[in-house]
């Protein structure tokens, strides 16, 4: 009698899901891939893509008897999809998430999960470029992916996951959960914040008709909210709020001594220190786009990967028979 292929249900097929997908059919990985999306368009186009071998419209149906349980969906669906998950997960399961914020993540993970069940938190990390378009089996080439693992993941589980990121094709960094926040509130959060207050200014004001008409490219890019709806921006920001008002006064300080160093520069030539500011942080947002197209950080990985042969490829052969012969 052969023994079952280890099964993977991915719950929500969008961008990040569906390339998840593609990424793990592209590295032969042998396995059974089961989605889930509440869209039904996006659930077929999975599947007609060989995003995942199967779809299921029931939530329980798709990840009940798996192994690996990744939650790609919006931030603010996840609390109650953990919470209706949650009894029917098998025990060893391994649940991972990619929302873009880790610390309310994991406190619904503590709460709504079973002690059997193991939580790694990711957060992929991805280029504007890459960010947008259709799922691709290359969207986490050399990206980093943020591992923030619960308190109550075990070692294997953490491993587990390090070496899910690698067939991927991407980079796995680790840290805690107040840390990604705080540099997630810096990078990814304020922009967004940013980039509403621009908009708002600008549609608040009288001549906002005139405005559009000449608003082009720098507008356009930079009142960029990112992606998802109203609702997940706002879980977003509010759930982390004291990072993003750190952030926020911090932005202001540098704001005023622009504006201070504008009205400095009255005359003709009187610009020098504006320029060597420009001059300057272009050169570092040059050095930035270039690691990170790269995926060789200056400063040298912040982690290592894990020696093969991995424990995924256990998880594939002898560790997860292991566990189907433990279980009734």
């Amino acid at each position: 009698m052969s023994t079952p292929k280890p099964r993977i249900a991915i719950v929500g097929l969008g961008l990040v899901g569906s390339s998840l997908g593609l990424a793990l059919r592209q590295a032969e990985v042998t396995s059974t891939v089961v989605g889930h999306d509440r869209d039904r368009l996006l659930a077929n186009e999975a599947k007609s893509r060989g995003a995942v071998d199967r779809t299921e419209w029931n939530l329980i149906s798709a990840v009940e008897k798996s192994d690996i349980v990744i939650l790609a969906e919006p931030i603010d669906a996840i609390p109650a999809t953990m919470e209706a998950i949650g009894p029917y997960l098998r025990p060893g399961c391994v649940v991972m998430d990619t929302a873009p914020l880790k610390a309310p993540v994991l406190a619904w993970a503590a709460e709504h999960l079973p002690e059997q069940v193991h939580f790694v938190g990711t957060n992929p990390i991805l280029p504007s470029a890459a960010s947008s378009g259709s799922a691709r089996a290359d969207l986490f080439q050399r990206a980093p992916i943020c591992v923030v693992p619960s308190n109550t993941a075990d070692e294997a589980s953490v491993r587990l996951i390090s070496d899910l990121i690698g067939i991927l094709g991407a980079q796995p960094l680790f840290l805690d959960a107040a840390e990604h926040d705080g540099l997630l509130g810096g990078v990814e959060h304020l922009p967004r914040i940013l980039a509403l207050a621009l908009l708002e200014m600008a549609v608040q004001q009288p001549s906002w008709r005139e405005l559009r008409r000449v608003a082009g490219s720098a507008f356009e890019s930079s009142t960029r909210m990112g992606e998802g709806d109203a609702a997940s921006l706002s879980l977003l920001s509010i759930s982390n709020r004291e990072n993003l008002l750190r952030w926020i006064d911090t932005y202001s300080e540098v704001l005023a001594s622009l504006r201070l160093a504008l009205a400095l520069a009255e005359g003709e030539g009187e610009g020098e220190a504006l320029t060597e500011r420009i001059k300057k942080a272009g050169e570092e947002r040059q050095k930035w786009l270039a690691d990170q197209a790269q995926g060789q950080w200056q400063d040298g990985p912040a982690t290592e990967m894990p020696p093969r042969p991995s424990l995924f490829d256990a998880f594939l052969g002898s560790f997860w028979r292991k566990r189907s012969r433990k279980e009734p």
